[in-house]
């Protein structure tokens, strides 16, 4: 038996096909929202990481700029301490040429001069004292001079006094120590 199909079959099967297109269309609508929403959820997430790691660097920025601080107030402290270690050694090498200054003429004067007085001021020396007579202050002078410790010798003023009825010759003089001193005994 022929069956004949009296149902309009093109009609069924444009709304199928309308069907199946309008299902594609949601079902791509749906993928796209899907994934915009993943996009905008990893992008929230990527933008809240930035955030934090710029907050991080921000506070690490602070820290560094403390430390830099820091660091220029030692720079400043060890230009202090290096240039009062260099003044601490410039008195150490000046400690001692008074010392020696006064050793080499306790070794000069003769035994009938005395000093009254010493004056160092940067290795110009001024000496007063009183000798025996006009000779003994002369010998004392040539000793000066001949002396490889001391130059530009200067008798400023020799005068007679007495000192217990003794007459006695005053004197005040000027020299120059030699900057670098002969050491005789290094030990």
């Amino acid at each position: 038996m022929i069956r004949i199909n009296l149902l309009p079959y093109r009609t069924e099967r444009r709304k199928n096909q309308i069907l199946q297109h309008l299902g594609w269309f949601f079902a791509s609508l749906t993928v796209v929202i899907v994934t915009l929403a993943f996009v905008d959820i990893y992008g929230n997430e990527a933008m809240s990481d930035l955030k934090l790691e710029f907050s991080v660097l921000q506070a690490e920025n602070k820290e560094l700029k403390k430390n830099i601080g820091k660091i220029k107030d030692l720079d400043n402290l060890r230009e202090d301490v290096e240039r009062k270690l260099e003044l601490v050694d410039e008195l150490q090498q000046g400690r001692f040429e008074s010392l020696t200054t006064l050793w080499a003429l306790s070794e000069l004067i003769p035994s009938n001069v005395w000093l009254s007085s010493f004056n160092d001021r940067a290795g110009a020396l001024s000496i007063a004292g009183v000798g025996e007579s006009n000779g003994a202050v002369a010998s004392f002078m040539r000793a000066l001079d001949q002396s490889p410790k001391f130059e530009n010798i200067s008798l400023l003023v020799i005068s007679r006094q007495e000192l217990g009825g003794v007459p006695i010759r005053s004197f005040s003089m000027t020299l120059k120590r030699l900057s670098e001193m002969p050491q005789d005994d290094k030990k």
